[in-house]
């Protein structure tokens, strides 16, 4: 089963309705996702690079997938760091939260997978059974 009827043609920002849209405003960090298909399997790849993998939160609630990264706050007994002066700021690893709506009919949630290598959060979310592709029926002519 797919997810696109691929007989009509699809907006370009498409996909984009499926988000969050806090997530959408401007001065919101969100990070590039590919969400690629296989016979048995959608994965999504998310690009953090820079990010520790034990604060991402990575939770499916009511047809909503959500992703969130978040920098842990220093301990109120830790000695406060100074913050360094900037001379030039060309990136900033920010916090953020992804959001995706998900088919449970197609997705099998109890089998989705979470790994982080190499700056990329790669889930997999496995297809459902009755969703996979079947062969054609052969009907006998009698």
């Amino acid at each position: 089963m797919k997810l696109i009827n691929h007989n009509r043609p699809l907006p370009a920002n498409f996909f984009r309705f499926f988000d969050d849209h806090v997530t959408q405003a401007a001065d919101s960090y969100r990070p590039a996702v590919n969400i690629l298909e296989t016979e048995d399997t959608f994965t999504l790849e998310l690009l953090a690079p820079g990010r520790v993998k034990d604060n991402f939160n990575v939770a499916f609630n009511e047809g909503t997938l959500e992703i969130t990264y978040t920098t842990p706050t220093p301990e109120a007994n830790d000695a406060t760091p100074v913050a360094p002066t900037f001379r030039r700021q060309e990136f900033k690893l920010a916090d953020f939260t992804r959001r995706f709506q998900l088919d449970d009919s197609v997705i099998d949630v109890e089998g989705i997978d979470a790994t982080y290598q190499d700056g990329v959060l790669r889930l997999a979310l496995p297809k459902r059974e009755e969703a996979l592709p079947k062969p054609p029926r052969q009907i006998a002519v009698a």
